[in-house]
């Protein structure tokens, strides 16, 4: 998920990702938002929407839909104004509850594709949308909004229409993953593609009341005074592009969408440009600052022309030079780091100086606002938040891990922020901050007493860092882990009281607050969701009382509003994780659902696609004893090898999970059942298709690329495949998969591990090395259990880990508490099964944390 996705999640709740509709916006609530539904209308509330729809008439199931694009300033006069029009006509219509919502769906961050939708409003057919056009359109005259992307405009008003669906439809996505849907000619249900430029189904023809609007649109007013070579960033506010000007100087355009990209003072996108060009113009002659060359105004957008200034960020230099990501860093390699890191950072506090001297206050300092050029200069980029120094407010952008306390104002922003510099270029791992102070002292503590950090920055950053001077209590969480022998049993326990106390049967979205993920799956999976959990517990164990599998059966069998039937998204893995724990009438019903669903796409992967369905068949074909199950997960078998040995690009994704390499164990799961050696040769086949797109690096591991980057984790990176590499060398000795495996598992020497979680976090490699180690991989183990004391947080009093990015807290088998209390299990006790149908045949490790 990107960063617009993570940010919605994050406004509702400061400890776990809640949907945005729980934000608190009971003061402000339109008052259109209260009424009652008048006689003959059925009111509806759900997410941000209220909706109205007239009892009598039936809704086609897709059309063309009219937003209403407003400002927060005129919503609630055009709301007064829709209300009475829709009555009056007898149309169904939706809109935002309140005026925090529309701040919300208008946000720098919110997603593209629905900002600026205040009200949609569902025209019968053409003929009434061209009443609609003409008549609301002219009330509504002269009333301004943000443009709503892959909309068409009509006239210059706020009026905006696009083709899709009216109700609740879908289908499964290329990725698995369940898209909202149309139905095509043939009563097929096809992805209703929301794109940010206005487009129309291809069997659909344009009615005549729009094509006036699309040829004005075509024409244009004007275009750029340069040619864009590429973008480099997009959020809502704009886009941030490289182009080439008529001299062909290559120039950087920053655009700024009118209305749109809110921050918290309502301020849009050109205002916030309007600040950057001030400050750009009185910081001029700085070689910290790009030159600004023009300001444009093009079909109603604005854009800044900088000089492009040549360099990578500083958080991709920091990527690219810290020993922390390397096998076994050296006390050299620490040291050559420490020294760039320390000339960056001067450089950075002296540039800051500059800046201040010109009265500016930069305002939103972070890694990647500052560039390092190939002389290994620095620059800063991005003076949108920037403003007069003298201005005693605090900072107007939170970026996670870089944002001081209001109490915080004037330069003091600045330099708080430089502090946090400084802590990031030796952790990396701020964002914990933000989640409980006292992770203040574990981190400098440990970057300077393992990641080279000068001691002398230590006292000055827990001062900067504590602005308020509170004494900082003890990270009795880190001290758990921190310790010669950690304590496993009272961890174990710890977790799962963690887990048992942030459970809510009470709510029917969720039972365990998870990844944002869970709000798009429903809740319930195995990766994100309430059975991923279940299976963590039965695994290691702990009780899991009568009501947390009574909420997953009734959360799977009611009727699902999305096809979501894969192994780790949906009913596959719900009715194996029921199954194992005993709930078997439950699990067989819930599986037979999920068989219903067959007939879907979906691409050969084992976390959402046919081969996850296949061991899952092959799982309750033992169970029940059924070989007509046991014939169905050979013919979806059949179907995967034809798939892998048709295309040299099987799946979208990479890995275990997502890539061919799920597959390979699929095939040798078939070598048991039959003896058969061409399932022996498929697996090597899926096996080579996913290391086809990995290399040996020169520091010895091997790794999966995906584009410019390089992955280990278990989930799309090369740890996972290693997994299924293992357990083919059980079968068949292969030196070339002997030495990949080597470099794998070299891999688990590199300390710096982002995030905690078992898919894509350091407990991933924990379980990992438990599962392919050996003795002398022990030291290793023993410093990754200990690093996970940087990320672990104590709430209420239970042990608890962070999700996704680091943002909010997490129980989900993926990237939460769930997925450490399972590694942390199979890193100590040993575990038949990691991951449900993933048990490892070939015999376990000998690795042990807890032993020297």
């Amino acid at each position: 998920m990107d960063e617009q996705g993570y940010w919605a999640y994050c406004l509702a709740d400061d400890s776990f990702f809640e949907t945005p509709d729980r934000i608190a916006d009971e003061g402000n609530r339109f008052a259109v938002a209260n009424r009652a539904a008048p006689e003959g209308w059925r009111r509806d509330e759900w997410d941000m929407w209220v909706g109205l729809h007239p009892v009598r008439a039936d809704l086609p199931a897709q059309g063309w839909k009219v937003h209403v694009s407003l400002t927060p300033a005129e919503a609630e006069r055009g709301l007064d104004v829709v209300w009475d029009y829709c009555l009056t006509n007898g149309l169904s219509f939706k809109f935002l509850r309140s005026r925090n919502a529309v701040l919300l769906a208008n946000a720098k961050y919110a997603v593209r594709g629905s900002s600026g939708k205040l009200v949609t409003l569902y025209p019968s057919d053409e003929a009434e949308l061209a009443q609609v056009l003409t008549e609301l359109g002219a009330l509504l005259a002269g009333l301004n909004g943000p443009y709503v992307l892959g909309d068409l405009r009509i006239g210059d008003g706020p009026l905006y229409v696009r083709y899709g669906a009216f109700v609740e439809m879908w289908c499964q996505g290329d990725d698995d993953i369940p898209r909202s849907a149309i139905m095509d000619p043939h009563g097929n249900l096809v992805p209703d593609r929301r794109m940010p430029v206005f487009t129309i189904p291809k069997w659909m023809e344009m009615p005549a009341v729009l094509q006036p609007h699309l040829d004005a649109m075509q024409s244009g007013d004007g275009d750029l005074p340069c040619e864009v070579e590429k973008a480099l960033h997009f959020s809502n506010a704009g886009g941030i592009y490289l182009a080439r000007d008529r001299s062909g100087r290559r120039v950087v355009l920053r655009e700024a969408r009118p209305h749109a990209g809110l921050d918290g003072q309502e301020r849009d996108a050109v205002t916030r440009l309007g600040m950057a060009r001030t400050a750009l113009l009185r910081l001029a002659g700085l070689d910290c600052v790009p030159r600004m060359l023009d300001y444009l105004v093009v079909h109603g957008h604005h854009f800044v022309v900088e000089e492009y200034v040549e360099g990578v960020t500083l958080l991709e230099a920091i990527q690219d030079r810290s020993p922390m990501v390397r096998p076994s860093p050296t006390a050299r390699q620490i040291a050559l780091y420490r020294a760039w890191a320390v000339d960056v950072l001067d450089q950075v506090e002296q540039a800051l100086a500059a800046v201040h001297a010109r009265g500016v206050r930069f305002g939103d300092l972070h890694p990647r606002n500052v560039l390092i050029r190939p002389d290994g200069r620095i620059a800063f980029i991005d003076f949108e938040f920037a403003i007069a120094l003298s201005v005693e407010a605090p900072q107007d952008v939170a970026v996670p891990g870089f944002t001081p306390p209001p109490s915080v104002t004037g330069a003091a922003v600045d330099h708080y922020s430089l502090a946090c510099l400084r802590l990031y270029l030796f952790t990396m791992s701020n964002q914990l901050v933000d989640l409980d102070r006292s992770k203040i002292t574990t981190l400098v503590t440990q970057a300077v007493e393992t990641e080279g950090m000068p001691a002398g920055f230590a006292p000055e950053l827990i001062r900067t860092l504590n602005p308020a001077g509170a004494e900082l209590r003890r990270d009795e969480a880190a001290e758990l882990f921190m310790t010669e022998t950690p304590p496993w049993q009272k961890i174990r326990d710890s977790l799962v009281a963690g887990i048992h106390a942030s459970a809510t049967p009470d709510r029917q979205d969720r039972l365990f607050p998870c990844g944002p993920a869970q709000f798009h799956l429903g809740g319930t999976g195995v990766a994100h969701g309430a059975a991923g959990v279940l299976f963590a517990l039965h695994q290691v164990g702990a009780a899991i009382p009568e009501d947390y599998a009574d909420w997953l059966v009734d959360a799977a069998l009611r009727t699902p509003g999305r096809p979501s039937q894969g192994l780790y998204t949906g009913a596959h893995g719900i009715a194996a994780v029921l199954d194992m724990i005993g709930r078997h009438d439950e699990a067989r019903a819930i599986f037979e659902l999920a068989r219903r669903c067959e007939h879907q796409r979906s691409s050969g992967s084992l976390f959402a696609g046919a081969t996850g369905r296949a061991l899952n068949l092959l799982h309750f074909a033992h169970a029940i004893g059924d070989d007509d199950l046991r014939e169905a997960a050979f013919r979806v078998a059949d179907e995967v090898a034809a798939a892998l040995t048709a295309s040299t690009d099987w799946a979208s994704g990479r890995g275990l999970l997502r890539g061919p390499a799920g597959a390979a164990v699929l095939f040798l799961r078939l070598h048991e059942e039959t003896g058969a050696a061409r399932y022996l040769d498929l697996a090597r086949l899926a096996l080579r298709a996913d290391l086809d797109r990995g290399e040996m690096l020169p520091d010895g591991t091997f790794q999966l690329r995906d584009g410019n980057r390089y992955l280990f984790y278990l989930d799309g990176g090369s740890a996972g495949v290693g997994l299924a590499v293992q357990e083919y060398l059980w079968y068949r000795e292969d030196p070339e998969l002997e030495r990949i495996l080597a470099g794998i598992r070299r891999g688990f020497s590199v300390p710096f591990v982002y995030q905690p979680g078992l898919f894509s976090g350091r407990a991933g490699v924990i379980a990992l090395m438990a599962q392919l180690g050996a003795d002398d991989d022990g030291a290793a183990l023993r410093e990754h259990v200990r690093r996970l004391g940087w990320q672990a947080l104590y709430r209420d009093g239970n042990l608890v880990f962070p999700g996704e990015q680091l943002q909010r807290l997490s129980m989900d088998l993926a990237m939460g508490s769930a997925g450490v209390l399972l590694a942390l299990h199979a890193a100590y006790e040993g575990t038949t099964a990691l991951l449900p149908h993933l048990g490892l045949r070939s015999p376990a490790g000998t690795t042990n944390p807890g032993r020297r």
